[in-house]
């Protein structure tokens, strides 16, 4: 069993076996930690991203590319490698026990998707998947949400009531001209060759910015020809107090590599600045989904949502983890909802 405080470390697959092989690995390790010890407190040691979605809300289709929409995780910033058993139970604790139950299905379900699946085409597998969840989503593809934040005036502009309600909190007005165009310049450096070329074609034409330091810039080429790019402050993963602190460099490359390898399709334009003041460190990248693509955690189809919620956490830690190992470890059987139901809600 992995010690606590190596989890901070990226996982590594034992590239001596086959998957076949970490998935009989997995089924034996069901002999020396069940269900429940692995659910209650004694993990199997299998890492995985942890995203820490707290409830289903957290899961939404968003822009996959060439306008198609894939269910994907709305926010990374907080990923930490660590025990899969966490994010489970931390997402099943919002839920009632026929949802748990569609949780742990679902879960199972996405793990053995891509058990087996060649490294190199397992992405490839979860987007299609991912995509077919998608289907019938209210969610926004780029261009729609850009319109949606953006005015209809002469000069393109942002829409701060909309930005708002996207971040769930008061927009505090423009940064000065010359702050911001410092930024954006450090940021221009940042990205690659071809996205700082693509970049130079544009303007910055206005931006928003919150009292705990989000960004919002709007580029523009004419009226119509407009780019949304997003910059969140970055601090260290809430996970740290567990999991141990990140070492494989600052958070600001944690929260890069984790927007780029996390999610099932990966945030574009990804680069990074420091505020003028050196108080606040950004991660960039263009803006993807809307206030709108969140899932409502209540209300109908629940069940079913959180059985998509599931599969979708399953996919995500099998490619950033050993899905071979934890394919097998979980298996099919129902006992693992039973284990999770009673890790959630322990009868009284």
């Amino acid at each position: 069993m992995t010690p606590w405080r190596t989890y901070a470390d990226p996982a590594v697959i034992d590239s001596q076996r086959s998957a076949d092989e970490q998935v009989f690995a997995g089924r034996t390790l069901r002999d020396s930690v069940t269900f429940s010890d692995a659910l209650t407190g004694v993990p199997t040691g299998i890492v995985v991203p942890l995203i820490g979605i707290s409830d289903i809300g957290g899961v939404g289709a968003v822009d996959g590319g060439a306008s198609a929409l894939v269910l994907d995780v709305l926010d990374v910033d907080d990923a930490l490698p660590g025990p899969w058993e966490w994010d489970v139970v931390g997402l099943a604790g919002s839920l009632g026990e026929r949802a748990i139950r569609a949780l742990a299905e679902g879960y199972q379900q996405g793990v053995a998707a891509i058990g087996r699946e060649p490294l190199h085409s397992a992405r490839g597998r979860a987007l299609a998947i991912a995509g077919r969840m998608a289907r019938g989503e209210d969610a926004l593809s780029y261009p729609d949400g850009v319109r949606r934040l953006v005015g209809k005036g002469a000069q393109p502009e942002l829409r701060a009531d909309r930005v708002a309600a996207r971040w769930h909190q008061p927009v505090s007005g423009r940064p000065p001209p010359s702050d911001l165009a410092r930024e954006f310049a450090q940021y221009r450096e940042t990205v690659s060759e071809s996205v700082a070329a693509l970049l130079g074609n544009y303007r910055v034409t206005d931006a928003l910015v919150s009292e705990d330091g989000r960004l919002m810039v709007l580029l523009a080429r004419g009226q119509r020809d407009v780019v949304l790019l997003e910059a969140l402050p970055v601090s260290a993963s809430t996970w740290e107090p567990r999991a141990g602190a990140w070492r494989a460099g600052s958070d600001v490359q944690r929260v890069l590599l984790a927007r780029e390898t996390v999610p099932l399709a990966p945030l574009t334009m990804l680069g990074w600045s420091t505020s003028p003041d050196g108080a606040v460190s950004r991660v960039w990248s263009r803006a993807r989904g809307s206030d709108r693509s969140k899932r409502d955690a209540k209300g109908s189809g629940t069940r079913r949502r959180a059985h998509d919620a599931g599969v979708l956490l399953g996919l995500v830690h099998a490619l950033g983890g050993d899905a071979g190992m934890l394919s097998g470890y979980l298996g099919r059987s129902g006992r693992f909802a039973d284990a999770l139901v009673d890790a959630v809600r322990p009868a009284a």
